[in-house]
C-alpha cells in the first residue's frame, strides 16, 4: 500500500481524537514519511519488531506500520492518568526558554530529548527482550515528532497555556496556544499538503543530534510563535487571550510542513542506522 494513502485512511479515523501533542495526524504523517525513507534493514526489524504488538490495554493491536503506533505514547498516558494524574508528566515536552541559551529541567532524564536517547539504546540493543524493544520503537517514533514541535521546546513567561482565539474558527473554552499548535493549526498545514516525492535525507547522526533538534525548535518557536505576537518582549506576559488572526494563521502552515518533513528525515535516519543489519552489539555501540 502506498504510504500516504495510508495514513490517509489512517487518520481519517483519527481526526477528532484528542490532542495532545503533534496530533495523531501529525505523529502519523512523521511515522508515514520516515516510513516511506527506510532501508530494506531497518523495515524488515520494524515488521519483526511490530509483528505481536499490543495495545495499551495489552492487548494484540493488529498493528504494524510506524504511523499505526506513532500515538501509542499518547494513548497509554491518557489511560495511566485516570489514576495518576503524574504519569508521564514532562516526558514529551522540555520547557527552555525561547529568550536564552538555558535548558529546561529534565528531571531522572525524563524529558524529550533525552528519552529519545535511552529508548534509542534500547531499540538498537538486538539482546533486549522484543517487548522492550517494540516500546521502546513506539517511543522514538512518537517522541522524534514531539520534539519538532516548537511548544514542546520553547516556552515563554505565558507558556503553552496561554488562552488564544482564533480568527474566524470556533476553539473550545480555554484552547490554548500549545492546543492549536498541537491541532488546529497541524491540521490546516496537513491540508492538501504533499510531502516531497524525493525528500533530501538527514545528516548522519550526531551523540547530541536530538539535544540539537530541539534546540532548533525552540528558536522556531520564538521566531514563529511567539514574536508574531502582538507585544511579545522577551521576559514579558502577554494579555489573554492572544488573537491568532488570519495572517498569523496563514504564516503557521510551511512552519509546521518544515518541522513534519524535519522530524520524518530525521526518524528515518536514526531508524535506519539504529536497525543496520551490522548493527555492533551495545557495548562496542557506546
Amino acid at each position: 500500500m502506498n504510504h500516504w494513502h495510508g495514513l490517509a485512511l489512517l487518520t481519517g479515523a483519527l481526526i477528532a481524537a484528542p490532542a495532545l501533542a503533534w496530533n495523531a495526524r501529525g505523529h502519523a504523517a512523521v511515522a508515514a514519511l520516515a516510513e516511506s525513507q527506510l532501508g530494506a534493514d531497518a523495515r524488515a526489524q520494524v515488521a519483526a519488531v511490530l509483528a505481536d504488538d499490543l495495545d495499551r490495554f495489552g492487548q494484540p493491536s493488529g498493528r504494524r506500520s510506524l504511523a499505526a503506533v506513532a500515538s501509542w505514547p499518547d494513548e497509554i498516558r491518557a489511560e495511566a492518568t485516570r489514576t495518576d494524574p503524574e504519569a508521564f508528566r514532562g516526558w514529551h515536552v522540555r520547557g527552555n526558554p525561547v529568550c536564552s541559551d538555558r535548558l529546561g529541567r529534565c528531571p531522572q532524564g525524563h524529558c524529550v530529548d533525552q528519552l529519545i536517547l535511552s529508548y534509542s539504546a534500547v531499540l538498537r540493543d538486538r539482546a533486549q527482550p522484543l517487548r522492550a524493544r517494540n516500546e521502546a520503537l513506539k517511543w522514538v517514533v512518537h517522541l522524534v515528532g514531539d520534539v519538532h514541535q516548537p511548544l514542546h521546546a520553547g516556552v515563554n513567561p505565558n507558556g503553552g497555556r496561554a488562552r488564544v482565539v482564533l480568527a474566524g474558527i470556533d476553539l473550545p473554552p480555554g484552547a490554548s496556544l500549545h492546543s492549536v499548535w498541537d491541532g488546529a493549526l497541524l491540521d490546516a498545514a496537513l491540508a492538501g499538503w504533499q510531502p516531497p516525492a524525493q525528500p533530501v535525507p538527514a545528516p548522519a547522526l550526531t551523540a547530541d543530534g536530538p539535544t540539537a533538534w530541539m534546540l532548533e525548535a525552540r528558536d522556531v518557536a520564538l521566531a514563529h510563535v511567539y514574536q508574531p505576537l502582538t507585544g511579545f518582549a522577551c521576559g514579558v506576559r502577554l494579555a489573554e487571550p492572544l488573537l491568532l488572526d488570519t495572517g498569523y494563521q496563514r504564516a503557521s502552515v510551511p512552519v509546521i510542513r518544515q518541522q513534519i518533513e524535519r522530524a520524518g528525515r530525521r526518524l528515518a535516519r536514526l531508524l535506519n542506522e539504529a536497525l543496520a543489519a551490522d548493527q555492533p552489539p551495545a557495548s562496542a555501540a557506546r
